[in-house]
């Protein structure tokens, strides 16, 4: 487990602790499985964006409590130095989450780097509240969704949707594929409490 993942896990613990939570408590408050969250905990397994999302939302705070403790929230501007977003890997994705200390607002933002290279049948729908807006800094992406025909999109090239709707990304360039990724926070109160189902 990566040092950034050991932190977060031992803040979760700490606060599960603090309120007196049991795994079963903070399972039911999250819908994240007990083995997981034992798994989690004791450094088994590794964090991925819509866990700690989940986690955040479930326990009743922002993601920047669990991610990053110190930083300075601001209410008229901020800013995040190239590399210097908090970053989620997922088995399709990496997220580096950009402008995460802004406090308010309705809008996420974060740069994507696309792993998938075929869509995979037994990786679940991303899905999540909302408007998703992507533009493709880099490569050529197809997006699947449950309920269209896969759209391509071409570096340049940028797309509106809604993000309730299954969806993943695939990687259709020969090299690296980056969009940066822009999402409402519908039913979220801070600008990392979303992107919860990656």
């Amino acid at each position: 487990m990566v040092a950034e993942t050991l932190e977060i896990a031992n803040r979760i613990k700490a606060i599960r602790k603090k309120n007196g939570w049991r795994l079963h408590d903070l399972s039911k408050m999250t819908g994240i499985s007990v083995a997981t969250l034992s798994k989690l905990e004791n450094g088994k397994t590794k964090l991925n964006f819509s866990t700690v999302n989940k986690l955040a939302q479930g326990i009743g705070v922002a993601v920047t409590d669990l991610t990053s403790p110190d930083l300075e929230h601001t209410s008229d501007a901020t800013m995040t130095l190239g590399g210097g977003g908090v970053v989620f890997e997922t088995r399709d994705v990496d997220y580096e989450v950009l402008c995460a200390d802004h406090a308010g607002g309705n809008q996420g933002y974060a740069k994507l780097s696309v792993k998938s290279r075929a869509l995979d049948p037994n990786l679940p729908w991303h899905r999540h509240p909302g408007k998703e807006f992507i533009y493709v800094l880099k490569g050529m992406l197809v997006l699947h969704t449950e309920d269209r025909a896969p759209i391509t999109l071409k570096r340049g090239d940028s797309l509106l949707f809604d993000s309730s709707i299954g969806h993943h990304y695939v990687n259709a360039s020969r090299s690296e594929t980056e969009l940066l990724l822009s999402l409402s926070l519908q039913g979220y109160s801070n600008v990392i409490d979303t992107l919860r189902e990656f």
